[in-house]
């Protein structure tokens, strides 16, 4: 390329997140591990050591992101240095890859705002699909979303904001190992009895005490199993659950038919009583 005589001439930079999987081992998509393979630099947002070696083996010349987690600084500090440092090399020119394990887009504040910011300065951005702890949950726990429909909340947020329930949906709550904690500076999960039995307080208004619930982790390794521990509600707040701890909450079965609806088109319970919505992916 013929370049004019005192410019300089800097190639347009390019951010594309992906999602390595839970298990980075067999849940790597193609496109996913294409996109690290070809990148000129690689970061990494990634909970173990195995799943670091797969990328890295992949793309040499990947770096981890975890060096700015450090105990007691708040998680939006470090969440805002990561989104800094990605923007920054698409900046310079690089085409840059970022690879958060799970799906990219799930409890990930940094890949949002660099998308957000890198395409903000006119430059290619995009997010792609991958393996999220829902996912995970769905296939280990036989759990079909559709079956009695699905509500789905962070644990703190569930705490602090006047959520409605209903117990007729599945719930699924993530985090409960940080329930409470509203510092964002903590980086192991809170074992104290507060956050769980206020949680489980707020389940009790909807539930009976001896409704069994289900404390699930995802498998992140190769070969391992899922946790998978089942609770009543009056025994949850006794629990000891883990950074990724989910619970959930199973429904107490499907509500009434609304009669008034089923007269408006015609129909009655007989007629729908058998009915299920098609197959949508």
């Amino acid at each position: 390329m013929t370049l004019i005589q005192g410019q300089e001439h800097t190639p347009k930079g390019s951010l594309v997140v992906v999602g390595t999987g839970i298990s980075v081992a067999g849940q790597m998509t193609i496109a996913t591990k294409s996109h690290i393979e070809n990148a000129d630099i690689v970061y990494m947002g990634i909970m173990n050591k195995i799943g670091e070696h797969v990328v890295t083996n992949i793309n040499p010349n990947s770096v981890s992101l975890d060096d700015l987690y450090q105990e007691g600084k708040s998680r939006a500090v470090t969440y805002a240095q990561m989104a800094d440092r990605i923007v920054q090399s698409v900046v310079e020119g690089k085409k840059v890859c970022v690879a958060f394990y799970g799906h990219p887009g799930v409890f990930v504040t940094p890949s949002h705002e660099a998308i957000r910011r890198v395409r903000e300065l006119g430059l290619d951005a995009q997010m792609l699909p991958g393996v999220s702890a829902e996912d995970c949950l769905i296939a280990d726990l036989g759990i079909d979303p559709s079956r009695f429909g699905c509500q789905s909340y962070e644990a703190t947020q569930f705490l602090f904001r006047d959520y409605r329930i209903d117990p007729h949906m599945t719930q699924i709550i993530w985090q409960i190992g940080l329930a409470g904690e509203a510092t964002l500076s903590v980086l192991d999960a809170n074992h104290s009895e507060s956050g769980l039995a206020l949680l489980a307080d707020i389940l009790a208004e909807h539930y009976p005490e001896d409704h069994e619930l289900i404390i699930y982790e995802a498998a992140t390794l190769p070969l391992c199993e899922p946790k998978i521990q089942k609770v009543l509600l009056r025994e949850l707040q006794f629990a000891k659950p883990t950074l990724i701890s989910t619970l959930v909450v199973p429904s107490l079965g499907m509500p009434a038919y609304r009669q008034d609806r089923l007269a408006k088109l015609g129909l009655t319970e007989q007629q729908v009583i058998d009915f299920r919505s098609p197959k949508v992916n």
